[in-house]
């Protein structure tokens, strides 16, 4: 019998597989020699029955040397586990590695409602974000700070989560813990921390399933030599104001500049930082943070980097978004109850600001900007949302106004960072 029919038997039966045997699948699938259908098969298995820690670990390791591995043991880096207006990498980062920290990071493209940091990035005329392997490098060393687009590091994963995506196999914690770690492996900073998202725009959808994910998440990296901490944070309303391209950049930048900007992004934006300084061995990190801010030193990094990698910092005074604007009015008076995080991500979605297929152009000056708050008093015809873009206006305008609940008694709102560990 083959090893991947051994495989798929032992785990039928609740078994659990030896690393040998893990690293035999994952490296005869990455070559063919495993047919999807006998990998569908085995994932499935795992999905029902489960795997252990130690055989979550030997997957992690098998997918992590699966193809290239870059290593900046003294660098930092985070992961989001995916939501909506999600720029903490544009905010938080470079006021790290303007403290200090060299920061080297290797982001994703959008799919679905998730935007992605290099479709962000790529909104600023000119950035680069293929970098070589010398070229990452020499930004790290030279500007302290390169954000770049995942190439072939652990390609297993990529083939593997292609699978998973094709067959409902996809909500797997153990499949989700080492597809994410593998990459940040490979990545190959010494200090990692992950923003895990709960919520009506997340993968995750309670702070409790989140938690779950995140010490998972923490106990692999650990395991595999990188000091790692994580945060739960909130996903019910989309992070900040604005959710699009451009329109995210020209938010971030404000941030950055000490202007001033939507308090939730202001609050995750600095605990990450501040987390990722502590990990890396700040004394004083709450300090030098406000002090990058205050100085406008994590505004400066950020455009030594646009610069470093062919972009046009001049630009990001001013970044061009979509002129044609439509304004999304409240049905009624009374007070902000919600402002669903999933809707808002529709709305931006149906106006181009992403991919519904892995093909699909991106207008990068469409998206949504939220222009109230939970618990804020709203009138009836008072504008809520402003829609940039020309496709599919009607159909956003409908996602806005259902995602919006407004109540007579005024609502508290929920923490931005749920948990830490």
């Amino acid at each position: 019998m083959s090893v991947v029919l051994d495989a798929i038997e032992i785990k039928k039966s609740g078994g659990a597989l030896d690393a040998a045997t893990i690293e035999a699948v994952v490296k005869g699938y990455l070559t063919g020699d495993i047919p999807d259908y006998q990998m569908a098969a085995l994932l499935m298995a795992i999905r029902w029955r489960g795997m252990t820690y130690e055989e979550t670990l030997a997957l992690t390791v098998a997918m992590a040397n699966s193809g290239t591995r870059y290593s900046f043991p003294d660098s930092v880096d985070k992961h989001s586990t995916g939501g909506v207006g999600d720029k903490v990498t544009l905010t938080a980062l470079p006021l790290v590695a303007a403290c200090g920290a060299p920061v080297a990071k290797l982001s994703g493209r959008g799919l679905g409602i998730t935007g992605g940091t290099i479709d962000k990035l790529e909104a600023i005329p000119g950035f680069n974000v293929h970098l070589s392997e010398d070229q990452f490098r020499r930004q790290v060393e030279q500007v302290g700070m390169v954000i770049a687009e995942a190439g072939e590091l652990a390609p297993a994963d990529k083939a593997i989560y292609a699978l998973r995506d094709t067959t409902g196999t996809v909500d797997s914690l153990p499949l989700i813990g080492s597809s994410i770690v593998s990459k940040k492996v490979a990545t190959g900073a010494g200090y990692l921390l992950y923003d895990v998202k709960a919520g009506s725009g997340a993968f995750m959808k309670t702070a409790a399933e989140a938690r779950e994910l995140a010490e998972l998440l923490v106990r692999l990296s650990e395991s595999m030599g990188i000091r790692s901490s994580a945060l739960v944070t909130d996903m019910d309303t989309p992070l900040g104001r604005a959710v699009g391209n451009a329109l995210e950049v020209r938010e971030s930048v404000a941030f950055l500049r000490g202007e001033e900007t939507s308090p939730d992004l202001a609050e995750v934006a600095r605990d990450v930082a501040v987390r990722l300084l502590q990990l890396h061995g700040a004394s004083d990190a709450e300090q030098t943070v406000a002090d990058a801010l205050e100085s406008g030193a994590g505004y400066d990094k950020f455009a030594d980097v646009v610069r470093a990698q062919g972009g046009d910092a001049e630009a990001l005074a001013d970044l061009p978004v979509s002129p044609n604007v439509r304004e999304v009015t409240a049905a009624e008076t009374g007070y902000v109850a919600s402002f669903d995080a999933l809707g808002i991500a529709r709305a931006s979605l149906a106006l181009g600001a992403g991919r519904e297929k892995k093909e699909d152009a991106i207008d990068p000056g469409a998206g949504v900007e939220v222009m109230v708050s939970i618990g804020e008093s709203v009138d009836q015809g008072q504008p809520v949302a402003l829609l940039y873009g020309t496709r599919n206006i009607d159909r956003a305008a409908d996602f806005v106004r259902q995602a919006l609940v407004v109540s007579g008694d005024r609502v508290t709102p929920s923490p931005h960072v749920l948990d830490t560990l």
